[in-house]
């Protein structure tokens, strides 16, 4: 039985260059490791990224509940009801950007102040919170992890709740 060394030169290639870069990856994978250890942050490139609650909106959401400017609508209400990109527009050409931040109750520090990207889950038409707004909202930011948004939302719901159930006839 005879041996081709053509068939086993690229698998011995291949090998060699494994066992070479080998000791460089595991360096690099241990100072990452300590760099993080160190410092208490990860490297720029692995940063995670996330939406803040914006503490303002969510104070400023509870006030209009509790003066009584919501709309109770149903869940799937809010492609209809939320305000358009020109509305929008209209709203922040008219009172500005620190008005339009507080009909959000995300914050997303990756945008620029005056942007309209920088603020994240509306809850409202700029005249009243919306229920099916907030439903959204806490599911949207559920599913991306954004338990504090998540959780406001949820807190506002049940405002809307405990506000009718006072307001009722008995």
């Amino acid at each position: 039985m005879r041996t081709d060394f053509k068939m086993l030169y690229p698998s011995a290639a291949w090998f060699a260059l494994v066992c070479a870069i080998s000791p460089t990856i595991d360096t690099l994978a241990i100072n990452v490791t300590e760099w993080t250890k160190t410092t208490g942050q990860l490297p720029a490139t692995e940063k995670i990224h996330a939406v803040q609650l914006n503490q303002s909106a969510f104070g400023y959401a509870k006030e209009l509940v509790k003066q009584g400017c919501v709309v109770a609508d149903g869940r799937g209400a809010w492609s209809q009801d939320q305000p358009s990109s020109e509305e929008e527009n209209e709203f922040i050409r008219l009172h500005g950007f620190g008005e339009y931040a507080k009909w959000h109750l995300g914050i997303d520090d990756a945008h620029a102040e005056n942007t309209k990207q920088r603020y994240k889950f509306p809850y409202g038409d700029f005249k009243n919170v919306h229920r099916c707004a907030l439903f959204a909202a806490q599911s949207r930011a559920g599913q991306y992890q954004h338990y504090d948004i998540e959780r406001a939302a949820i807190e506002l719901r049940e405002m809307i709740v405990a506000e009718n159930a006072g307001h009722q006839k008995p």
